[in-house]
């Protein structure tokens, strides 16, 4: 039934009541102190009945180069830790747990290693600022412009690129991820091998006061004014350098905290090692998958040659919409494998 804007609006509302009520449950530990400030996302369900329950949370502001030796090749670090990315990859690892403990309320299994959204629910993403990029120009143009980097010129959709620490990422703006998950999906490429239809959003939900539908089309896009206290602010003047990641199967009490990539109070010989790597880093998510493809091993099975089984022609027509949109170098950072410890380990 076709709901009205007013109870559109309600639902954005509650909702992000509903987030900020959630990460004030969460420990302190990681989260920003009086001068500094965040952002916010996370992946919201709600059913039929109009419950809401929080799936994943990403705070963060922080990218890492492009250089490899910063990145690593490994799969061990998050190389982009915006909130956005952090919510989303948190998502997979909810999504991951469900499938491989049998726990299936939110993916719905029909046969061996094939599942489905439940039917009942419907996928949001709440953001407490406009995410970087276009949305963030549109948004706030006055202030916005010096986090950006250069604009990328494009065949399809505006391309900007995230500032980054150290050498200059090739990571892209929030608004141009997001606007590629709402096209293609949520699940990714090795996700999206187990799932029968793409898992799509059902709207974004957005803390700013400008109409953003013409930045992100053909999705319900609800802007709220109920805004983040960790926010950016007259005492909240500088960003803060960890990100925090939080997912419905771990209690209130154990966040994944992370800093430049890599789990915090990690000592620096083990930030490439796979073994310490935080559980949302792509070898993580690889093992998981590796867990459900019993048909594959895990020690000669490289993540790039898993990326390659997955067929998805919603991928396909996106990339051919958006020529210029960058792409990782596979035989650099994708070409890695799990190591003998990282499979023995939990």
């Amino acid at each position: 039934m076709k709901r009205s804007l007013e109870e559109i609006n309600d639902l954005g509302e509650a909702i992000a009541v509903k987030c900020y009520n959630k990460f004030d449950q969460l420990l302190s530990h990681g989260k920003p102190s009086s001068n500094e400030w965040t952002h916010l996302a996370a992946f919201v369900s709600v059913n039929d009945n109009n419950q809401i329950e929080i799936l994943s949370i990403g705070t963060g502001t922080k990218c890492l180069g492009g250089d490899k030796q910063e990145r690593g090749t490994e799969g061990c670090l998050l190389h982009d830790s915006h909130a956005e990315v952090i919510a989303r990859r948190a998502l997979m690892r909810l999504f991951y747990e469900e499938i491989l403990n049998e726990h299936n309320s939110i993916l719905i299994k029909q046969d061996k290693n094939k599942f489905y959204l439940n039917k009942s629910l419907r996928l949001y993403l709440f953001v407490s600022y406009a995410p970087c990029g276009a949305a963030a120009y549109l948004s706030d143009p006055i202030k916005r412009p010096k986090l950006e980097h250069k604009n990328l010129n494009s065949i399809g959709e505006e391309l900007y690129l995230k500032p980054g620490k150290g050498y200059a990422t090739t990571s892209l703006s929030c608004t141009n991820k997001i606007n590629r998950w709402i096209y293609q999906g949520l699940a990714g490429n090795l996700l999206n091998q187990l799932i029968i239809s793409s898992i799509k959003l059902t709207g974004l939900i957005i803390q700013t006061d400008k109409d953003l539908s013409s930045i992100f089309k053909n999705i319900d896009v609800i802007c709220v004014n109920n805004q983040f206290s960790y926010g950016p602010s007259l005492e909240r003047i500088r960003p803060c350098s960890m990100s925090i990641a939080w997912w419905f199967n771990l209690s209130l009490s154990s966040s994944s905290i992370t800093v430049d990539g890599y789990l915090l109070g990690l000592t620096k010989k083990n930030r490439h090692k796979q073994k310490y790597a935080s559980p949302l880093a792509k070898c993580s998510l690889f093992k998981l998958y590796l867990q459900l493809m019993d048909n594959l091993s895990s020690t000669e099975t490289s993540y790039a040659h898993a990326k390659t089984l997955s067929s998805n022609s919603l991928t396909d027509q996106f990339m051919l919409n958006n020529p210029q949109w960058i792409r990782t170098d596979p035989n650099i950072f994708y070409a890695f494998t799990l190591s003998s410890s990282t499979n023995s380990s939990s």
